[in-house]
C-alpha cells in the first residue's frame, strides 16, 4: 500500500509541468478577455468629453460667423465694382446682403434703370447667388482681403492699394484675331472708392501682347485706355449721376486712344419715380432726351417713358407683372397710342421645352390687332378684318 502511494505521487510530479503550462495559458486567455471588455468611463470623464465637444462646436460656429461677417462687409464692394465695370446700364442701387442663420449669405440683388424692355423676367432687377458651387472666392487670410471671385456673372482677380483706396481688377484674357495677326488681350480695371466704400470711378485698360504661332503669350505691345466711368450718389447711396467716356478703339484707325464719345446721365427722384436726363457728346438726336422710370412698392418697374430732346419722339412702355414679380405683359405706346404689346408666358415644369415664350401683338391705326407673332416658336397668325376671326398658327 505504501509503495502504491509513492508511485501515484511520483506520477503526479511528472505531470506538474503540464499543469503549469495549462495555468499559464488560462491566465493569458483571461487577460485577453479582460482587455477586450469595454471600459466604462466615470461620470467626470463623460462631463469633460462633453465640455470639450461643446467648446469645439462653439469655436467652429464662431469661425463660421466671423467669416460671414467679413464677407458681408467686403463682398458687396467688390461685386459692385465688378458689375459696374461689366455693365453699361444705370445701376441704381443694391439691396443689403444679410447673414442667413449662421451658415450662409443672402443673394446680391441690384436694381437697374433698364432701357432693355421687351425681355422676360425682370430686366430692372438682377441677382447674383452668393451660395452654392457656382460662386467661388479666394481670400488672403493674412491681409484679410478677397483676391478673386468666380461666378457665372463675374470673373476677376483683385489687388489692393489701401492708401489710395484703389483696387486693380484683372479680367480673363482672350485672343484677338486680326488681319495683322493674333494678339493676347488682357483687360485691367482700376476701381476707385469713396469714403463710404462706394465706387466713384472706374478706369478700364487693355494690355495687348503678341501671340505666338502656338498661341502662347509673347511680348507686350500696347496698353490702351478704353473707358472711364464716373459715379455720384445721393446721401442714402442711390446713384445720382453716371458719366461714361469711351475712347476710340486701336483697330478703328481713327483718333487712336482719343475720346470718341461721352454719355452722361443726371438723375432726379421723387419717391419711386426717377427722371434721367441723357446727354451725348457729340449730340445724338435719337438718344438725347429724358427718361422717366416709375416703380411700385416692391421696386418692380411700372413704366418707362422716353421723350427725345427735340420733342419729336415720345415712347412709353407700361409693364404688368405677375405674382412672382416678373413681366407678364409689355404695352408699348407711341405718341399716346398703343402700337404693340408683348405677352410673356412662363413654364416652370421640369420637362418644359421652353422656359418662357413671348407673343407680340401689333395694332393698327384703328386700335385693333390683326397680326400676332410668337417669337419663341417662330409661328404667326392673322385676323380677318371682316369676320375678326384669327387664323391658325403657322
Amino acid at each position: 500500500m505504501r509503495k502504491r502511494i509513492i508511485i501515484i505521487f511520483l506520477g503526479l510530479l511528472s505531470f506538474s509541468p503540464v499543469f503549469a503550462q495549462i495555468n499559464q495559458d488560462t491566465a493569458k486567455i483571461i487577460e485577453n478577455q479582460n482587455s477586450n471588455l469595454i471600459s466604462i468611463p466615470s461620470d467626470s470623464a463623460l462631463i469633460i468629453a462633453r465640455e470639450k465637444f461643446v467648446k469645439d462646436s462653439l469655436y467652429h460656429r464662431k469661425l463660421m460667423l466671423d467669416s460671414l461677417v467679413f464677407l458681408k462687409q467686403e463682398l458687396p464692394k467688390i461685386i459692385e465694382a465688378s458689375i459696374k465695370s461689366i455693365n453699361e446700364e444705370i445701376i441704381l442701387f443694391s439691396d443689403h446682403v444679410n447673414i442667413i442663420g449662421d451658415s450662409t449669405l443672402s443673394n446680391f440683388t441690384y436694381r437697374i434703370l433698364s432701357q432693355k424692355l421687351g425681355e422676360p423676367y425682370a430686366p430692372w432687377r438682377s441677382t447674383i447667388i452668393l451660395s452654392g458651387n457656382s460662386f467661388k472666392i479666394k481670400i488672403d487670410t493674412i491681409n484679410k482681403k478677397i483676391t478673386s471671385v468666380r461666378s457665372p456673372e463675374i470673373n476677376y482677380s483683385f489687388n489692393y492699394n489701401l492708401r489710395e483706396k484703389v483696387v486693380r481688377m484683372d479680367g480673363p484674357s482672350t485672343i484677338l484675331k486680326k488681319s495683322t495677326g493674333n494678339y493676347y488681350k488682357f483687360p485691367i480695371d482700376s476701381a476707385f472708392f469713396d469714403r463710404e466704400g462706394r465706387v466713384k470711378k472706374l478706369k478700364k485698360y487693355v494690355q495687348y501682347f503678341e501671340s505666338t504661332s502656338n498661341y502662347k503669350k509673347g511680348a507686350l505691345l500696347y496698353v490702351d485706355l478704353t473707358q472711364i466711368k464716373e459715379f455720384e450718389y445721393f446721401p442714402d447711396g442711390v446713384l445720382s449721376s453716371f458719366r461714361l467716356v469711351n475712347y476710340c478703339d486701336r483697330w478703328g484707325g481713327i483718333n487712336i486712344n482719343g475720346v470718341c464719345n461721352t454719355v452722361s446721365y443726371s438723375i432726379t427722384r421723387q419717391g419711386a419715380k426717377y427722371t434721367v436726363l441723357r446727354k451725348n457728346e457729340p449730340a445724338n438726336t435719337y438718344t438725347d432726351g429724358t427718361f422717366v422710370f416709375e416703380f411700385d412698392g416692391n421696386y418692380d418697374m411700372k413704366s418707362m417713358e422716353f421723350i427725345c430732346a427735340d420733342k419729336n419722339l415720345n415712347k412709353k412702355c407700361i409693364i404688368e407683372v405677375n405674382k412672382d414679380g416678373n413681366v407678364s405683359r409689355y404695352l408699348f405706346e407711341k405718341d399716346g397710342k398703343i402700337s404693340k404689346t408683348m405677352q410673356v408666358n412662363y413654364d416652370n415644369s421640369p420637362n418644359a421645352k421652353y422656359k418662357f415664350e413671348t407673343i407680340e401683338c401689333f395694332f393698327e391705326e384703328d386700335g385693333i390687332s390683326y397680326y400676332q407673332k410668337n417669337n419663341t416658336t417662330g409661328k404667326s397668325r392673322t385676323r380677318d378684318k371682316l369676320t375678326m376671326v384669327w387664323s391658325a398658327w403657322k
